[in-house]
């Protein structure tokens, strides 16, 4: 479910943060990126179960106004659709979803986040493509589906006021926040009205049919540890190619990147040569300086002439 770039990602922090600090066990910081991955799985969890709180809160608001002494005739007869709303009831009603829910503790069940679902409602009630599908008379579990689909990406996807609350609650959440809610996206997108809800919930590595481990979490593992394992070496190949620059000028983040894909380039068989040369200049242009992105990607050229006449790359398959 998690996507390489992700992963590659998270292992240049936990890489930054090992060269950086004072703690050189390599286990104990490789144990502390797995943490890192666990939490993102919590995020998934937490948002998949914000939709049935979102309609808790609706059903609250609905009983309060009949209350009204002054109720008027839409508060005695609300229109119920968001409520009943058959996408929302399938996705609740995901056992694999409950377990996960009660294992990491992430619902949204006490009063202080409440009254925070409470502000998300009312902000989502007041947008145009809630208004109109709640004006909708038709109703069916595609139209639900469809709905929903369109407030993730229109209404969840960058919304600063919960990324910045759930920042509040775990730093890294507001980090991984957009990420998470395209894997909640995908994850939702394949739910059907006839599917199972005992479906169990993909992994965040995914597992195919004949692997006992995942080929994405052992990439992450041995990119982390290799690239440490290997790291004079890729020192010495970077310094070796440097024209007219101190290694002292470097950026720290450069120098990671490039060992990181100097680590790709010979550890990694399966993975095409462009491949990792695309992902790590376009990490740079996020991650480091303005001019990273033509400094790693001239490097890199140049150092993949080296190791090509060392007979260091044995990529399996197409190399582009």
């Amino acid at each position: 479910m998690i996507s390489r770039n992700t992963i590659r990602i998270k292992v240049m922090q936990s890489l930054y943060t090992y060269f950086l600090g004072t703690e050189k066990d390599i286990k104990s910081c490789e144990k502390k990126l797995l943490t890192t991955f666990e939490d993102m799985y919590r995020l998934y969890i937490k948002l998949l179960a914000l939709f049935a709180a979102l309609t808790y809160i609706a059903e609250q608001v609905i009983e309060t106004k009949k209350k009204l002494f002054f109720a008027k005739e839409e508060d005695l007869n609300p229109n119920r659709k968001f409520i009943d709303n058959q996408f929302i009831e399938k996705i609740n009603k995901n056992e694999s979803l409950q377990k996960a829910i009660q294992q990491y503790g992430v619902g949204w069940e006490n009063d202080v986040e409440m009254v925070y679902v409470r502000k998300i409602y009312n902000t989502l009630t007041n947008t145009t493509a809630y208004i109109r599908y709640m004006q909708d008379n038709e109703q069916s579990f595609n139209k639900d589906k469809e709905f929903i689909l369109n407030l993730i990406g229109d209404f969840l996807l960058e919304n600063e006021d919960i990324i910045l609350y759930l920042g509040e609650i775990k730093l890294n959440w507001q980090v991984d926040y957009n990420d998470v809610i395209i894997m909640v996206y995908n994850t939702l997108k394949s739910f059907n009205n006839k599917q199972s809800d005992t479906v169990s919930l993909p992994p965040l590595f995914k597992i195919t049919d004949n692997e006992a481990v995942s080929e994405d979490k052992t990439f992450m593992s041995d990119l982390f540890y290799k690239t440490i394992k290997h790291n004079d070496y890729y020192e010495e190949l970077i310094t070796k190619k440097l024209q007219n620059w101190e290694v002292d000028r470097i950026a720290t983040m450069d120098f990671i990147l490039l060992k990181m894909a100097i680590c790709e380039f010979c550890s990694f068989p399966n993975i095409p040569i462009r491949v990792t040369l695309n992902e790590y200049i376009e990490i740079s242009k996020y991650y480091s300086t303005p001019k990273s992105r033509i400094f790693i990607n001239g490097l890199l050229d140049k150092i993949l002439d080296d190791l090509k006449a060392e007979n260091k790359i044995n990529k399996q398959g197409r190399e582009v």
